[in-house]
C-alpha cells in the first residue's frame, strides 16, 4: 500500500480464479455494491487481425487513461481541505485519506497512459495523447462505458467502481448513468457503416489488446511488428515508475500491459489493492460516515459539466 493510505479492512483476500471477483466479495463490503448478476460474464478478446485494428485499440486505451485521470482529479479536486468548512478533525483525517486514494490512482492511470503510448511506439505509431471533450460525445465509447466528471461522492464512486470493476463481474453503474447504455440513436438501430467490436470492461480491452500482439506477433513476426525505436520511449527512470520501460518484443508489450491490468482490476481476479477494491473501502467508509452524520458534506460547491450553458432559471 501506498504511504499515508490505509489498509483497506473488511475486505476479504479473494482467491486467484476470475469468478472469484464476484464470489469473493462478502461481509460488511458485499451490501455496498449492486450486481445485476452474480454469475461470471464471459468477455471474449476482441479479434485483431491486421495492424490497424492493433493502434486503433491502443489509441483508444489511451484516450480512456487519459478521461479516467481527469474524472479522478476532479473528484479529489471538489473535497473539502479544512475543518473551516464544516468537518470535524476526525471527518477531515478521513477526506484526507480518501483524496490521497484518489490522486494515488490518478497518478497511475498518468502511468498507464504513458505505458500505452509506449506501446503505440514501439509498433511505429506516435504517442496518442489527445481526448474527446468531457461531457463525451454520443456513441464515442461502447455503451457501456460512459465517462463523466462528478464531484466525490456515492455517485462517482459507484461509477468509479463500475469503470475499473474486474473482468466478469457484471456491475450496475452508478444511478443516473447506467440508463445511457439502453439509448437508441436517432437514425434507429441499423448500421449504415461497420464498426469495430465493443469492449465491456477496461480489462477486457487490454487482454484483447494483449491478445492482438501475440497473435500478429506470430503472424507477422515480431521483426515486422516491433518497427518503432526504443530509444524514442518513455522510461520509467524520469518519473519514478518501475513498470515504465522500453518496449522492444511481445514478451515486454505483455509484461506492460499486465502491470496496467494489475494496478485497475488486480491480476485476473484479486482485486484487493486495485484501483477496484481501494475505490470499494473509500465507499464503504464514506456510506458509515453519512449514515453518522445525516446530511453531512464533504464536497465543495460544484457546477456541473454541461454540453449547453442553461437557460436563465434552470438548474
Amino acid at each position: 500500500m501506498s504511504a499515508g493510505i490505509p489498509e483497506p479492512s473488511g475486505i476479504p483476500e479473494p482467491s486467484g480464479t476470475p469468478t472469484a471477483s464476484v464470489e469473493a466479495i462478502e461481509g460488511r463490503l458485499r451490501h455496498v455494491l449492486d450486481l445485476r448478476s452474480e454469475q461470471h460474464v464471459d468477455e471474449r478478446a476482441i479479434v485483431i487481425e491486421h495492424r490497424s485494428p492493433l493502434i486503433y485499440m491502443l489509441c483508444t486505451a489511451a484516450e480512456l487513461e487519459h478521461a479516467l485521470m481527469c474524472e479522478y482529479l476532479f473528484a479529489a479536486f471538489s473535497l473539502k481541505r479544512s475543518v473551516d468548512e464544516g468537518l470535524t478533525h476526525e471527518q477531515l483525517a478521513a477526506v484526507e485519506r480518501w483524496r490521497s486514494t484518489i490522486l494515488m490512482v490518478a497518478k497511475q492511470e498518468m502511468l498507464h497512459l504513458a505505458i500505452a503510448c509506449n506501446l503505440l511506439t514501439s509498433i511505429g505509431v506516435s504517442p496518442h495523447l489527445s481526448r474527446p471533450n468531457l461531457p463525451q460525445p454520443a456513441r464515442h465509447y461502447p455503451s457501456g462505458v460512459r465517462l463523466e466528471l462528478l464531484p466525490f461522492g456515492e455517485q462517482a464512486l459507484r461509477h468509479f467502481l463500475f469503470l475499473e470493476r474486474p473482468e466478469g463481474m457484471d456491475l450496475t453503474d452508478a444511478e443516473g448513468l447506467a440508463a445511457v447504455e439502453h439509448a437508441v440513436p436517432v437514425m434507429g438501430t441499423e448500421e449504415i457503416a461497420p464498426h469495430l467490436q465493443e469492449f465491456r470492461t477496461v480489462g477486457h480491452l487490454y487482454r484483447s489488446i494483449e491478445a492482438g500482439f501475440r497473435h500478429l506477433a506470430e503472424k507477422m513476426g515480431e521483426e515486422n511488428l516491433f518497427l518503432g525505436p526504443s530509444g524514442s520511449q518513455t522510461r520509467g527512470e524520469l518519473f519514478g515508475w518501475k513498470e515504465l520501460g522500453p518496449i522492444s518484443n511481445t514478451d515486454d508489450a505483455v509484461r506492460a500491459i499486465e502491470a496496467i491490468v494489475e494496478q485497475g482490476e488486480g491480476p485476473r481476479g484479486d482485486w484487493r489493492n486495485a484501483h477496484f477494491g481501494r475505490f470499494l473501502s473509500v465507499l464503504s467508509e464514506y456510506l458509515q460516515m453519512r449514515q453518522n452524520a445525516p446530511g453531512l458534506e464533504v464536497t465543495r460547491p460544484v457546477l456541473p459539466v454541461l454540453v449547453r450553458p442553461p437557460k436563465p432559471g434552470e438548474r
